[in-house]
């Protein structure tokens, strides 16, 4: 049997690179997310020309990229709108393991993680959650699991 990866509620991941085009390493806190099929990262300035696919990854202009390899995919959101996302392919690192994998484009300025890692993402790399395994998050969030 294979062996099984460890991921806790949430994750920090650091960005290697997009689309196989080695990057900066950028990391931010990703949701995972058991509810949700597929992955999305927070991206801005979004657009489609001439087969060329551009966008702000966190909504900074300094995380501008643009290529050729994408796919676009109609996703159906937790209220029953369809509407397109563009994929493209990431390298990440998550507790220092090397992951590939397609995750969507978004706007999710108004949500508290910028990305969230869904149940494809878990099945493929073999990832069980243990809800208990915890990583330090801000005030807010402690202050939240205090109440409870």
């Amino acid at each position: 049997m294979e062996e099984k990866v460890i991921f806790g509620t949430f994750e920090e991941v650091t960005f290697t690179d997009v689309s196989g085009e080695k990057i900066s390493e950028v990391k931010t806190i990703a949701k995972i997310d058991t509810g949700a099929f597929s992955g999305v990262v927070h991206a801005e300035n979004i657009f489609e020309k001439d087969g060329i696919l551009g966008f702000d990854l966190f909504g900074d202009e300094k995380l501008h990229f643009e290529t050729r390899d994408f796919r676009f995919r109609n996703v159906r959101n937790t209220h029953g709108g369809v509407k397109k996302r563009f994929l493209v392919k990431f390298g990440i690192l998550i507790e220092g393991e090397r992951f590939e994998a397609l995750f969507g484009l978004d706007n999710r300025s108004k949500m508290k993680f910028e990305m969230l890692i869904g149940r494809a993402f878990l099945i493929k790399n073999n990832v069980l959650v243990d809800s208990c395994r915890k990583i330090n998050l801000d005030e807010e969030w402690k202050q939240m699991g205090e109440k409870q």
